[in-house]
């Protein structure tokens, strides 16, 4: 039997996030002889940060991009066909609302192409969460347009966590048409003693001093941060001792926005923002806390990378985090914007290494035993073969 033909699929900016982890790393480590994985990205012809193809090209991967130049890109859809009739896929797998798209568009011309989707994150957004009533209508619009195209997807459909899982069903699909594929991480890949706290030295911090930190673009809403800012202002007034650290980019004059943020709640001269960063080992080894302040998520790959390096975490409660984190075994939990428990729980971590050290361990055990990237490969590898059997049944 041939290895499977898909095409991994996806669109992004910049340098990606977690999603993007999760493809290239997959391509990397399937077993050639069942599967054959061309990734192909849509690609913005005005972001001139764009570097997957950098990511793709260090890693080994079989990649290509094409030209996405507006809302419906006829030219990108064509381009993307010739991609499929040249690699003779079977199996196109989506990530995001526009391959979701797209993907249905080239199935109509294809009919013979397999189709499965992957949902990353279905956040249970409402009015408040949008600063207006057309970004609110704009959101359902889309998310109306995005069950629509499920619907009429091949089954099952996969999300990262059960929470993900729940949160479509109430927005009309089937549970029995759903099927969850918890994320993963290379645990080889993914240990302390393969780090160097080098963000530390670069930024001064003492050998008495704290460093609490998180991984996330400034511009994602769902992030949160200006609950990492209040935290950081909290605990400062009696730890000035404890400094904090976070590491992504952001669109546009977000970075500057949050500058000015952090400086009016007083606390930038303990407070750091590195932007873009690719030396993730180094930057999780060099934390003593990882603070992760989140309205919503699927199931996020920083805390898995934490959680795998042995970095103690404290998280809101949301989504899939508490599929991952065992309050009061593994990190602590608390709920959304709680400013106080989010803070007490910090500082409760940092005044006792003893509770890191049991947190770090007991985490890495965690991931070891139920979030293998290697076992996550294995059981997608299965998904492709009974998706691209699905014609014979």
């Amino acid at each position: 039997m041939h290895p499977v033909r898909v095409l991994d699929f996806r669109g992004t900016y910049k340098g990606g996030g977690g999603p993007d982890k999760t493809i290239l790393n997959s391509a990397v480590q399937h077993d050639r002889s069942r599967v054959y994985v061309q990734v192909l990205y849509l690609r913005n012809p005005a972001d001139t940060e764009y570097s997957i193809d950098k990511w793709a090209a260090d890693l080994g991967v079989n990649y290509c991009d094409v030209m996405d130049r507006k809302l419906i890109d006829r030219q990108c859809v064509r381009d993307i066909k010739k991609v499929i009739q040249e690699q003779e896929i079977e199996v196109i797998h989506s990530h995001d609302e526009k391959t979701l798209l797209y993907g249905w568009m080239i199935r109509r011309a294809m009919p013979y192409i397999r189709i499965m989707y992957t949902c990353h994150l279905h956040s249970p957004y409402v009015r408040k969460d949008f600063e207006s009533l057309t970004a609110f209508l704009n959101f359902k619009l889309r998310r109306k347009v995005n069950i629509l195209l499920m619907k009429r997807y091949h089954k099952p459909l996969l999300a990262v966590s059960h929470h993900t899982k729940q949160c479509m069903v109430a927005d009309g699909l089937r549970e029995e048409d759903i099927k969850v594929l918890h994320n993963g991480i290379d645990i080889d890949a993914w240990r302390a003693e393969l780090g160097r706290a080098v963000l530390r030295n670069e930024l001064g911090i003492k050998p008495d001093e704290f460093l609490v930190g998180t991984v996330a673009r400034i511009a994602q809403q769902h992030k949160d941060l200006p609950t990492f800012y209040r935290v950081a202002a909290e605990i400062s007034r009696t730890m000035p001792k404890v400094k904090f650290v976070i590491v992504g980019d952001g669109h546009g004059d977000e970075m500057a926005k949050a500058k000015r943020r952090v400086a009016e709640l007083g606390v930038e001269h303990s407070f750091f923002f590195t932007g873009h960063r690719t030396d993730l080992l180094d930057i999780y080894t060099s934390f003593d806390v990882f603070l992760m302040t989140s309205l919503t998520e699927g199931l996020p790959n920083t805390v898995l990378e934490a959680m795998a390096l042995r970095v103690p975490v404290v998280s809101t409660a949301v989504a899939g985090v508490p599929e991952l984190v065992d309050h009061g075994e593994t990190g602590f939990l608390s709920p959304i914007r709680d400013v106080k428990s989010l803070s007490g729980q910090v500082v409760r971590l940092l005044e006792n290494p003893a509770l890191r050290e049991e947190f770090g361990q007991k985490a890495r055990k965690r991931i070891e035993k139920d979030f293998s990237f290697a076992n996550r490969v294995r059981r997608m590898e299965d998904y492709y073969e009974y998706f691209a059997n699905y014609r014979s049944r």
